[in-house]
């Protein structure tokens, strides 16, 4: 039999189901507004109020988004930062964040606050402007992937979580002849699999959704994410300049196909969004284990 709650209780529960139910509308409507939109005509697209439904639903923006290649070549720069990225960072935050774990690391205390110093205090964007100038990487990928490579965070958030494993498995290991990286790899990061899920969200949402990096490293038009192609559709949409290829025409165009800028500034940030969208359900169930577990032990 369960406890019988008392009308207080009740009344609670009531208030916070009706609060978390509020800010879920607040948070889902306007990306809900934004689809509409998106498939909204233009005469529907461009009025003034709320947008739950539209009667006439069109593809039109779709369509005219994925005219050429504009936004495939974003896509593929975008999709290879984010794998870069994710990859290098998540190797190399691991590697540095395993040995600060150790109590027999030579001046560990030293090392870790050298870390932790970088979270306070930054040569600041000119000096890291000039830095990658220096090294020949702007226009490059390697620009907006070098950089951020190092997370002062995500190594303290690592080194807490290894610290809470045993070291018998470690020295059980090395008994049978396991090297330092046979323990790290077979061992160690299998059984990190909740705070490296953790990291690697943390850096495929920064890097699928980064810009100004691009936007000050990047001076050609090679390399061009999907976030500075956000940027300047919603910058000429603004002041109607029609400059970017895919706000040509934006009315009505030879075909009979009918899209007006605000449905194809709603119908690329849909396609901006959804796939990072799409990442979470496959990594939410270790998010909040990860998170937990790296930032209250050790």
């Amino acid at each position: 039999m369960g406890i019988r709650k008392s009308r207080a209780e009740k009344l609670f529960d009531i208030g916070n189901a009706a609060l978390l139910i509020l800010a879920s509308v607040t948070i889902l409507y306007p990306f809900w507004q934004q689809l509409v939109i998106s498939f909204s005509q233009p005469a529907e697209a461009q009025r003034i109020g709320l947008h739950l439904y539209t009667a006439q639903p069109t593809l039109d923006a779709y369509k005219r988004i994925f005219q050429g290649n504009t936004i495939f070549d974003a896509y593929y720069w975008t999709i290879l930062r984010t794998v870069l990225g994710t990859v290098l960072t998540v190797l190399v935050t691991s590697m540095l964040a395993y040995p600060l774990a150790k109590t027999y690391l030579w001046a560990r205390k030293f090392w870790m606050w050298m870390v932790v110093f970088t979270m306070f205090f930054s040569g600041g964007l000119i000096p890291m402007y000039l830095l990658v100038k220096n090294l020949h990487l702007t226009n490059t990928i390697w620009a907006l992937v070098l950089p951020g490579v190092a997370s002062a965070w995500n190594i303290i958030i690592l080194r807490n979580f290894f610290y809470s494993i045993p070291e018998e498995l470690e020295e059980s290991a090395r008994m049978d002849g396991a090297n330092d990286l046979y323990v790290f790899f077979r061992i160690i990061v299998p059984l990190s699999a909740p705070v490296m899920a953790t990291v690697t969200l943390w850096t495929i949402v920064h890097h699928w959704n980064a810009w100004f990096d691009a936007l000050i490293y990047i001076t050609g038009n090679e390399i061009k994410v999907l976030q500075i192609l956000l940027r300047e559709v919603l910058n000429d949409a603004s002041q109607m300049s029609g400059l970017n290829p895919l706000l040509a025409g934006s009315e009505a165009d030879m075909d009979g196909q009918h899209y007006t800028s605000e449905s194809i500034k709603a119908a690329i940030l849909m396609v901006v969004i959804l796939p990072i969208v799409c990442v979470y359900p496959f990594l939410q169930k270790y998010f909040v284990k990860g998170i937990m577990i790296g930032a209250v032990k050790g």
